[in-house]
């Protein structure tokens, strides 16, 4: 065997075991009340620890890795930069929110779940920022960071749950929704099925009312 298919395979196996890591750990959290911990992953995983930090040398770099990987189990194609793109994505993800319960609510309500959220947020706002600047560039500073926040939050599991918990929605009306909401925040018309609602007609004044 030469030595490049030597190193192809190499390679192979090593991406093979750092997905394994990976997997563990999004399982682990799809728990909801287990800890991410290199020892926790590792037996998860059925490997040794020492496996685990030939990988991700911290718990740290293990958290910023778990995201995207976890992005990748539900499809998503990363936080969108166009006003576009952010109203489309509630669409796409929601109802892939639904098919991955355990792990999307885990993400949300566990402490495992926050961590690994934060890792990504700075990633997240700057993406939010992006949007209302391309669909809003007149807004101040202050106004801009607003409107990012609330986008934030639509645009995310927090809502989803929400909507599917206490009004009973799935995930395609839940990102219908969503996406109505996004799309009214950064000056988008109304879904063509909602009309502006017609002007009310004055009342009769004493002069002009009937006898």
């Amino acid at each position: 065997m030469s030595t490049s298919n030597t190193t192809s395979i190499r390679h192979h196996y090593k991406a093979m075991t750092r997905n394994r890591i990976l997997d563990a750990a999004l399982d682990l959290m799809a728990q909801g009340d287990a800890a991410l911990t290199i020892a926790s992953v590792a037996q998860q995983a059925g490997i040794t620890d020492r496996t685990v930090y030939r990988h991700f040398a911290t718990r740290e770099a293990l958290l910023e890795a778990v995201w995207p990987r976890m992005q990748a189990r539900v499809a998503s194609k990363g936080f969108p930069r166009t006003a576009q793109a952010l109203i489309q994505t509630p669409r796409e993800l929601f109802p892939r929110f639904d098919e991955n319960q355990n792990l999307v609510r885990a993400s949300v309500y566990s402490e495992s779940g926050r961590e690994v959220r934060l890792k990504s947020n700075t990633e997240r706002q700057a993406a939010m920022l992006a949007c209302v600047e391309e669909a809003l560039p007149g807004l101040s500073g202050a106004a801009k960071r607003r409107r990012a926040a609330i986008l934030q939050l639509i645009d995310s599991a927090y809502a989803w749950a929400v909507m599917k918990d206490f009004w009973d929605l799935d995930g395609v009306e839940a990102g219908e929704a969503a996406a109505e909401a996004i799309a009214i925040l950064l000056g988008h018309a109304p879904p063509a099925d909602e009309p502006p609602a017609a002007a009310e007609e004055p009342e009769a004044t004493a002069a002009t009312a009937a006898p």
